[in-house]
């Protein structure tokens, strides 16, 4: 996994565990972004995401590679 990948996993990993947690956005390379509002609908493998969007019945799988950024908010977003 290169360094990069690493970091980027790190801070998923941080902001998922975060007490209290605050939703955070996933910006993938193709554009498509991710809000995370739930911390058990997100999944961490070794080279990539699964997300679990509520209401959806389906999964996003993200590569850690194609994951542009993310962004962490202070406090919860507006919708």
């Amino acid at each position: 996994m290169a360094q990069e990948e690493e970091t980027t996993l790190d801070a998923i990993r941080d902001l998922k565990r975060r007490s209290p947690f605050i939703p955070f956005r996933i910006v993938m390379s193709s554009g498509d972004q991710f809000l995370i509002q739930d911390p058990d609908a997100l999944a961490i493998a070794s080279s990539q995401l699964h997300y679990y969007p509520p209401r959806s019945g389906s999964a996003v799988h993200m590569r850690l590679n194609q994951i542009a950024a993310v962004v962490e908010f202070d406090e919860k977003p507006a919708a």
